[in-house]
């Protein structure tokens, strides 16, 4: 049986530079099958943008951030099975970090 490598961190080395794991693939949620996290992030904001109807996009850097990371956050609390620590180092946050995003997003 060929041995497999560990899973790597959110982060991932690349010719000495590193690069955000927003390459892998997303699951099949009735979209895209094999789809990355960035394809379907630039889908849904092209979506948003088309369904705008002239009206004018307000903050949308603080938008797209809350419903990336609200649910980020809700996924590795779950992944982790309610432990704060495993769910920090699952995210590659300090555990502290982790505490205030979940209060601020009225998750813990």
């Amino acid at each position: 049986m060929p041995s497999h490598p560990p899973p790597r961190s959110g982060r991932q080395a690349t010719n000495g530079a590193e690069r955000p794991a927003a390459t892998a693939v997303a699951a099949d949620a009735g979209t895209g099958r094999g789809e990355t996290i960035e394809q379907c992030i630039l889908r849904s904001l092209n979506e948003y943008f088309a369904n705008l109807d002239g009206a004018k996009p307000h903050a949308l850097h603080e938008m797209v951030l809350q419903a990336v990371e609200r649910p980020l956050l809700k996924f590795a609390m779950q992944r982790a099975g309610g432990n704060q620590s495993a769910a920090a180092e699952l995210l590659g946050i300090n555990r502290n970090t982790l505490r205030k995003k979940l209060t601020e997003y009225r998750l813990g």
